[in-house]
């Protein structure tokens, strides 16, 4: 098992005064059971797991909020005795089987302040929507989950000179980095890029001695798994149409995502603009996939400022994601990442860091930047916000790859910062923006793809 930032969140939780039901959201398999057990074990209390797939017939007690006969239910499931003042965690897992005990938190909170409860399972999101159940507003917290962050995957593979190396970096003394520390980070960042922060991956490569075959083959099934999901998901749609729009997605991954793509996928799959955005909606629900925003960035925060009708999409998992479009791993290793399958690879390897850095309780949300077409052509990958700045990040190669959309953006929005996402040693530089005899000057930041999880510290300390 894994230390994730995400059992430190739930200790954190656990050992507060006052605290609510914690629901734990992600996809299938990021480790949010595990997380939970682990979370128990380091806080050397004991955890009730009740399993409400295994256990449907709890459905009544929980759709009429008796709380006090579920405990005894409870109790009698597991043979452990456990009442309002116990110290133990109770765990309810797969709580898409029974999405009344979701609306139910509000009264273990109200009736049982001190009962630590924890509620997660797959597809939790679209099971409590298309259930219409009454959310327990103000009444429970929540917890963010997705794959392990390339910090933890080098936590989990036993690399803490190179874990260590990135905490020494500071914004004052990343120029300093030897080139052999430098190299060897990118390879680590190659070894995550191929195996992906699935934990089972992870435990996989760590098994075979990272075995690319082996890893691959557990990856394959993953995703297949997530198609087997497709039949449980209601509505009109087959799996088989499913199956067919989450391919053309796949296939869209970083890409600006326009009617007429989506027009194209409809068609390929046999199906309607209609049907194609019903699918959207469920594989963003079921955490698969994260839709990137276009935000004009006049404002904070970036989500009061965003055209939904304009976006790209990210996948889960940069490992999974090389599966299903086929990339093969000398395409990752022989060289650089910015370059590899026409930079869609580096584009979701960044999303992805960035999707993890803020604190597990934030739902995870990405944008990105373009001006109008009347003003040129233009793209900032990502938008950052840190406190009360907004800072345009470019996946770029080197340090000689062109830079146009950020002086665009750096004179459009009269930015001091911007930062460069690429396989090149860290560096600051003080620059001018120059387009239509306008001028700015402005302060760029060029970060390796190992200190993308840094962004945050990095920009602080400027």
């Amino acid at each position: 098992m894994f230390n994730r930032r995400a059992v430190e969140e739930i200790q954190t939780w656990y050992n507060r005064s006052k605290r609510k039901p914690l629901v734990i959201r992600g996809a299938r398999q990021v480790g949010k059971t595990t997380a939970v057990r682990l979370a128990a074990e380091k806080l050397s209390v004991r955890i009730l797991e009740i399993n409400l797939e295994r256990h449907t017939e709890l459905e009544p007690l929980f759709k009429n909020y008796k709380v006090e006969e579920l405990l005894f239910a409870f109790s009698l499931i597991s043979g452990e005795q456990i009442s309002k003042e116990s110290k133990a965690i109770l765990f309810l897992d797969e709580a898409q089987a029974t999405p009344s005990a979701y609306a139910c938190l509000r009264y273990f909170h109200e009736n049982m302040p001190g009962l630590a409860v924890v509620l997660t399972g797959s597809l939790l999101d679209q099971v409590l929507r298309e259930s219409a159940i009454s959310t327990p507003v103000g009444r429970v917290e929540h917890l963010f989950m997705g794959p392990l962050t390339f910090e933890e995957f080098l936590s989990a593979t036993g690399e803490s000179a190179a874990l260590n190396a990135i905490e020494m970096l500071t914004r004052s003394t990343m120029h300093l980095i030897p080139d052999s520390v430098h190299e060897n980070l990118m390879a680590q960042v190659r070894r995550y890029t191929l195996c992906g922060g699935m934990p089972y991956c992870v435990q996989t490569a760590i098994d075979t001695r990272f075995n690319h075959a082996e890893i691959a083959k557990y990856q394959i099934e993953l995703l297949q798994s997530y198609k087997d999901d497709f039949a449980k998901y209601t509505g009109s749609q087959t799996a088989l149409q499913l199956n067919a729009f989450f391919n053309g997605i796949i296939g869209q991954i970083g890409l600006q995502f326009s009617h007429k793509q989506a027009n194209e996928i409809a068609l390929k799959s046999s199906g309607n603009n209609r049907q194609l955005n019903q699918a959207l909606e469920r594989f963003l629900e079921a955490r698969l996939f994260y839709r990137v925003l276009h935000s004009g960035a006049d404002t904070i925060s970036l989500g009061g400022d965003t055209k939904i009708r304009i976006s790209k999409f990210l996948f889960i998992d940069i490992g999974l994601l090389l599966a299903a479009q086929g990339v093969p791993a000398q395409g990752i290793m022989g060289s650089p990442l910015e370059l590899a399958n026409r930079g869609i690879i580096a584009e979701q390897l960044v999303g992805q860091q960035l999707l993890a850095a803020k604190a597990g309780y934030i739902n995870p949300a990405l944008y990105y930047w373009q001006p109008p077409k009347s003003e040129g052509q233009a793209e900032i990958d990502f938008l950052y916000e840190s406190e009360t700045r907004v800072y345009p990040i470019e996946v770029k190669s080197g340090t000689s790859g062109t830079i146009k959309s950020l002086h665009a953006y750096v004179l459009k929005k009269q930015s001091t910062e911007g930062i460069r996402i690429s396989s090149a040693k860290p560096s600051v530089h003080e620059l001018v923006a120059k387009a239509n005899k306008q001028e700015k000057a402005f302060r760029l930041i060029n970060l390796p793809f190992y200190l993308v999880n840094q962004i945050d510290r990095m920009v602080s300390e400027g």
